[in-house]
C-alpha cells in the first residue's frame, strides 16, 4: 500500500468520539448550514449537480442532472466554468459530512464510484490540461479530495485498492504541481491555491506513505510548496494587506489557501516561514476592515456579496486575536467546527473579542477608505476606491463608493454575474456601472475579451483627515487625460449621515461629465415635482435624499442590472446626473485649463415615522467671498454650500484652486479661513450673514 491507512487516519481523520461531537454541535448551532450539505450530498447522489455553497468560486443557480454516467466536461450553456467548478470536487465533503452525521455508506460509495471513475476518464493531455487538469484545480482538487477521503476512510467501501487509486492520483497531482513552473502562478491567485494543493498532498505523504522514498519525496514537495507560497505571497500581497488583483472574492481565496496550509503545518507540527504567518494575519485584517456590516465583503472587482465571517473565524482561532474575532461568528462556523475540532470550540469560545479602535480605515496601497459609525451590524458604512486594476479580474471603478446606512445597502457595487465575454460581462465591468464618473460619456478603460483591457491609469492624490465629526477624503486618477481632463474627487462626510460628493474637472475645451449612482434593489427611489436633480430614496431601515448642486445638470433614472452573486441577476435603480455645457457658459481655452465641478449632496437617515422624513434635509449654493479683496469669487475659484439637517446647519468651502492672492482667506456666513476644503457648524444668528463679515468666526479645515 502506497498509502498507511492509520497513519491517514492519525492525521486527517476522526475518532468516533469527536465525530459525535462535532455532529451534536452542528446541529445544535448550524442546522440551517447542516441542512445545505446534506441536500448537496443528496443531489450528488442521484448525479445532480448545483454550486452553491458559500465559497464556490462560480455558483449556479440551476440543478444539472446528469443520468447514469457523468461527463466531467460538460458545459452548460456557453460558461465554461461550470466544468472548473465541477472538476474541483467541492461536493465530495459533503459527502463525507453527510456520511459523518448520517452514517448511511450510500454517501461513501458515491465518492468511491466518482472518484474512481474521474481517475479513469481524467488522463493528462494537452486537451484535459485546458478544462479538468488546469493547475488552479489541481491544487483545489488536492486539499477537497484529502478532506473528503478523511471523513470516509473507515468506511468498509473505502477498501485497499480504492485507497490505493486515492493515493496514486494524489502523488500523480503532486508531480503535475511540482512540474508545473510558470511566472503567471507567481503572480496570480492561482499560484497560492497551487501551492497550498501541493503542500497537503507533499505533508500526507511525508507523514503517511509506507515507502521510505515516497516519504522522502512527500518532503520534498511540502517544501517546495512553501518555498513557493512564500514567493507568491510577498509579490502578491501590498503592505495594507489587500491581495493586488483589487478583487475580495479571491483575496479570501488566497487567504483561505493560507489559512489551511497553517492548519495542516498545525497538525503536523511544523513550522511555517514567518513571512507566511505575517502576511495571512495582514491579509485578515484586511478582511475585517472592508467588512461591511451585515458580515459581507464589498462586491468589487469579481466579488460576490459573500459572508466573511466564517474567513474570519478561521483567522481568529489560528491567531488568537480578539480583533478578527470581532468580525467572526462567536462560536466556530460550521466547517471550521469539522476542520479544527471539539478542543479547538472550546478555545475559541474562551477568545474574547475586540473591536478595532479606529472608525476610518485607509489602505493606502491599494486605495481603498472605509468610514463607519461604529463596528456593529447596524451600523453607517462608507467606502471609497481609487487604486490599480488589478489585473482581469478588476473592474474600472476608480472613485466608486460604496454606501451602507442602518446596516442596509444604499449604493452598491453591481457586481460581476460572468465571466462569459459579452454586454453583460463588460457592461457590469464598465465605469458606467459604478458609482463614479464620466467624462464626455466615454470610459476610461476598455474591455478588449472577459479578462484583457486597453488604457491603464494612475490613480493619484489619495489623501485623508479626520477632524471631530468631519471626515475629507480626497483621490482622482489619469483617465481622461487623453480628452485633457484630470479628474478629482472629494467627500466630505459630516458624521456618517451626510456626505458632500464634489468631483473637479480640470482641463481645457467645452465637456459632458456626469456622476453615476446605483442602488440596491431594496431600495424605493422617487422624485417629486418641482425639484430637479433630486432623487428620494427609501430602504427598509432607512430614508435617504440626493440632491446635485450644480448648474445645466440633467437627471437620468435607469433600471440597471445587479449581480450579488455568480450566475445570479436582478434589476436595481439607478440615477445619472449629467453636466452639459450650455451656449453662454464660459468655457476655458486652449491654453488656459480651469476646474468645473459637480457637487451632490447625500443625506441619510435612520427610518421615523415621518411622512415626509427628508424634507428637513436642505442644500443650496453660497457665493464664495474673498475676505480681504471683497471680490465674489467663481464657481471655477470656490464653491460654497449650506446644508440644512433638520435644526443644525452647516457651512462648507471647497477652493478649487490653489490658496494665495485674492483667494487665500476666503468664506461667508461670517466664516472665513485659509484652507482649500473647510467646514463650519453655523449658530441660528449666523445664518443671514452671507456677503461681508462681522465679527469673523474660523472654519475647521479639512485640507490645506
Amino acid at each position: 500500500m502506497m498509502i498507511d491507512r492509520e497513519r491517514f487516519l492519525l492525521y486527517h481523520g476522526r475518532s468516533n468520539e469527536e465525530v459525535q461531537a462535532c455532529r451534536t454541535y452542528v446541529k445544535i448551532w448550524w442546522q440551517e448550514e447542516l441542512a445545505a450539505r446534506l441536500e448537496i450530498a443528496d443531489q450528488v447522489c442521484e448525479n445532480k449537480f448545483i454550486f452553491n455553497l458559500p465559497w464556490d468560486m462560480e455558483q449556479t443557480a440551476e440543478i444539472v442532472a446528469f443520468g447514469e454516467a457523468l461527463d466531467w466536461t460538460y458545459m452548460p450553456g456557453k460558461d465554461v466554468e461550470f466544468v472548473y467548478q465541477m472538476n474541483r470536487h467541492r461536493y465530495w465533503i459533503c459527502l463525507g459530512q453527510a456520511y459523518a452525521v448520517t452514517g448511511m455508506e450510500r454517501y461513501v460509495k458515491m465518492f468511491v464510484s466518482q472518484m474512481t471513475d474521474w481517475i479513469c476518464e481524467n488522463a493528462i493531455t494537452a486537451e484535459t490540461m485546458q478544462k479538468t487538469w488546469r493547475t488552479i484545480e489541481a491544487g483545489i482538487r488536492a486539499e477537497n479530495w484529502i478532506k473528503a477521503m478523511g471523513y470516509m476512510v473507515k468506511s468498509p467501501h473505502v477498501t485497499d485498492e480504492v485507497l490505493e487509486a486515492f493515493s496514486e492520483s494524489m502523488l500523480l497531482h503532486a508531480q503535475y504541481l511540482a512540474g508545473s513552473k510558470k511566472s503567471f502562478s507567481t503572480k496570480s491567485n492561482w499560484g497560492i491555491l497551487e501551492s497550498s494543493g501541493l503542500f497537503a498532498i507533499g505533508k500526507m505523504l511525508a507523514e503517511c506513505a509506507s515507502d521510505q522514498a515516497l516519504r522522502q519525496c512527500g518532503r520534498e514537495y511540502a517544501r517546495l510548496a512553501l518555498e513557493r507560497l512564500e514567493n507568491q505571497l510577498t509579490a502578491q500581497v501590498m503592505n495594507d494587506g489587500v491581495h493586488w488583483e483589487q478583487s475580495p472574492m479571491y483575496h479570501n481565496e488566497v487567504l483561505r489557501c493560507c489559512l489551511e496550509v497553517l492548519r495542516l503545518a498545525d497538525i503536523y507540527r511544523m513550522e511555517v516561514p514567518s513571512k507566511i504567518l505575517t502576511l495571512t494575519k495582514v491579509m485578515a485584517y484586511a478582511d475585517r476592515f472592508w467588512q461591511k456590516p451585515d458580515g459581507t465583503q464589498p462586491a468589487e472587482g469579481d466579488s460576490d456579496s459573500t459572508d466573511i465571517r466564517d474567513i474570519l473565524t478561521a483567522s481568529a482561532l489560528q491567531f488568537k486575536d480578539p480583533v478578527l474575532k470581532s468580525g467572526a461568528y462567536p462560536r466556530l462556523d460550521f466547517e471550521s467546527m469539522w476542520d479544527y475540532g471539539q478542543a479547538a470550540a472550546f478555545a475559541y469560545e474562551a477568545l474574547g473579542s475586540k473591536a478595532p479602535d479606529e472608525l476610518l480605515t485607509w489602505q493606502r496601497e491599494s486605495g481603498n477608505w472605509y468610514l463607519r459609525s461604529d463596528w456593529g451590524s447596524t451600523a453607517d458604512y462608507f467606502h471609497i476606491r481609487c487604486g490599480s486594476l488589478g489585473g482581469g479580474h478588476g473592474h474600472f471603478d476608480k472613485l466608486h463608493i460604496d454606501l451602507v446606512v442602518n446596516g442596509e445597502d444604499f449604493l452598491i457595487d453591481p457586481g460581476r454575474y460572468t465571466y462569459v465575454d459579452g454586454e453583460e460581462r463588460r457592461r457590469l465591468k464598465s465605469a458606467a456601472a459604478h458609482n463614479t464618473v464620466l467624462v464626455d460619456d466615454q470610459e476610461y478603460t476598455h474591455c478588449l475579451d472577459a479578462w484583457a483591457v486597453s488604457g491603464l491609469h494612475s490613480a493619484i492624490n489619495g489623501n485623508c483627515k479626520k477632524k471631530g465629526i468631519y471626515t475629507y477624503i480626497q483621490c482622482g486618477h489619469t483617465g481622461y487625460m487623453q480628452q485633457g481632463v484630470l479628474v478629482n474627487r472629494r467627500i466630505i462626510a459630516i458624521g456618517t449621515k451626510v456626505y458632500i460628493v464634489c468631483d473637479e474637472f480640470y482641463g481645457t475645451g467645452a465637456h459632458s461629465y456626469s456622476q453615476h449612482f446605483h442602488m440596491a434593489p431594496e431600495c424605493r427611489v422617487s422624485v417629486r415635482e418641482g425639484q430637479d436633480n433630486t432623487v428620494y430614496i427609501r430602504g427598509n431601515k432607512f430614508d435617504a435624499k440626493m440632491c446635485c448642486l450644480s448648474e445645466h445638470v440633467k437627471m437620468k433614472p435607469e433600471a440597471f442590472p445587479i449581480s450579488r452573486h455568480y450566475n445570479q441577476m436582478e434589476k436595481a435603480e439607478s440615477v445619472a446626473f449629467c453636466r452639459i455645457p450650455e451656449a453662454g457658459e464660459p468655457q476655458s481655452s486652449d491654453s488656459f485649463a480651469k476646474t468645473a465641478s459637480m457637487i451632490t449632496i447625500i443625506f441619510c437617515a435612520d427610518q421615523d415615522n415621518e411622512p415626509q422624513p427628508m424634507e428637513a434635509y436642505t442644500a443650496e449654493r453660497i457665493p464664495v467671498v474673498s475676505s480681504t479683496q471683497g471680490r465674489c469669487l467663481e464657481q471655477s475659484e470656490a464653491e460654497g454650500i449650506l446644508l440644512t439637517c433638520r435644526k443644525e446647519q452647516y457651512f462648507i468651502v471647497i477652493a478649487h484652486v490653489e490658496a494665495g492672492a485674492d483667494c487665500d482667506y476666503i468664506g461667508a456666513m461670517n466664516h472665513y479661513g485659509l484652507g482649500r476644503v473647510m467646514v463650519a457648524k453655523l449658530l441660528p444668528e449666523e445664518v443671514n450673514q452671507r456677503r461681508m463679515p462681522g465679527e469673523e468666526q474660523g472654519m475647521t479645515v479639512l485640507c490645506w
